[in-house]
């Protein structure tokens, strides 16, 4: 399609040039609006680049008007550089002249040609827009303001696709009530907005976890303590489990490779004294030159191993070595052909299973 022009208006098919030139006569730059057309008829109104504020997201994309060359020109390198404006998009170029007094005439005042022709100029300008519907709007009217829509008139069929952009959307505008169910799905979340303080509590639950999401990282030092992991049982030390739980000290006494009895017994004249901190031993006896020690937890069966040696602060002749005489799963027998004296005793270790 060619390019259009009237007396009020001038429409390009060619939006890859940097400037158009309009060509008709306006009063003022502010009465130029410029605006793309899609294929599919959806607007996009653009803005004079003087009144974009910094950092806006069409910064770079508005336009500058020369009423001397008549031109409109892009800020960008051309029109299609805008996000909303394509290759086979249209550019309309209009005037939207004011239909409020320009020029105010008093009794007694002098009448100058300017005066005369901004006046008779303002009236023509708003007749040709009329006339030749400047704006494209297909219902003679040029500038729509506020005060001419009724209420509930602007329906959603009213409004092209992609024409609300962020600009035009007033803060606080987009209650919970605005947003239909489902609708914010994780790419419209920017990163990092969602912070602790936005989480409501006790939200995050297991089911919204990702496998592996928790990482080292994630967790706080000191912040997992023994009632939040699986700890391994009895059972699983006893039997060498590889996969069950972690090792936690009132479990490790279970596993084969902790002893499960130790002490020192007296080998004095008549006396079977334990010494001070000896373990899993409920009682020690004597018979003659035989030391019997019981269990506090029996063994699980007699398939354990009993290491002993004397131990003396003085002299205990050549034979010295201890024998076991009998084990059973409550306890088990000692004995040693060393000389009784107050200065000797016997160690002892015990290796096995309590597991029953």
């Amino acid at each position: 399609m060619p390019d259009t022009s009237g007396l009020s208006f001038y429409q390009t098919d060619d939006p890859t040039s940097k400037s158009i030139t309009y060509g008709f006569d306006v009063l003022s730059a502010d009465d130029i609006t410029v605006i793309a057309i899609a294929s599919n008829g959806a607007r996009t109104v653009l803005r004079l680049e003087s009144e974009i504020p910094s950092g806006d997201s069409e910064e770079g994309f508005g336009y500058a008007v020369n009423l001397t060359t008549k031109t409109v020109t892009i800020t960008a390198s051309s029109w299609t550089s805008h996000p909303l404006i394509y290759s086979n998009s249209s550019v309309r170029v209009y005037r939207t002249t004011s239909v409020i007094p320009s020029i105010d005439f008093t009794a007694g005042a002098v009448l100058s040609e300017g005066d005369l022709d901004t006046a008779y100029k303002q009236g023509l300008f708003a007749a040709q827009e009329m006339t030749e519907d400047a704006a494209d709007t297909n219902a003679g009217l040029q500038s729509v303001t506020s005060g001419v829509i009724a209420a509930g008139a602007v329906t959603a069929p009213k409004i092209a696709t992609n024409s609300i952009s962020e600009d035009r959307i007033i803060n606080g505008a987009v209650t919970n009530a605005k947003i239909a169910d489902n609708a914010i799905n994780a790419a419209k979340i920017q990163n990092g907005t969602v912070g602790s303080v936005e989480l409501a509590t006790g939200c995050v639950i297991e089911s919204k976890i990702g496998n592996l999401a928790v990482t080292e990282t994630k967790i706080g030092d000191e912040a997992v303590t023994q009632n939040k992991v699986t700890k391994a049982s009895k059972t699983y030390m006893e039997t060498q489990s590889a996969s069950h739980g972690v090792v936690t000290p009132d479990v490790l006494k279970h596993s084969p490779f902790s002893p499960k009895c130790y002490g020192t017994v007296a080998y004095s004249s008549g006396s079977a004294t334990l010494a001070a901190g000896s373990y899993n031993v409920a009682s020690a006896s004597q018979s003659g030159d035989q030391r019997t020690i019981t269990f506090t937890d029996f063994m699980f069966d007699t398939n354990y191993v009993v290491l002993a040696n004397m131990v003396t602060s003085g002299s205990m002749g050549d034979n010295h070595s201890v024998t076991v005489m009998s084990k059973t799963t409550a306890g088990f027998t000692i004995e040693s052909q060393a000389n009784v004296a107050s200065t000797t005793s016997i160690n002892f270790i015990v290796f096995g299973s309590t597991f029953a």
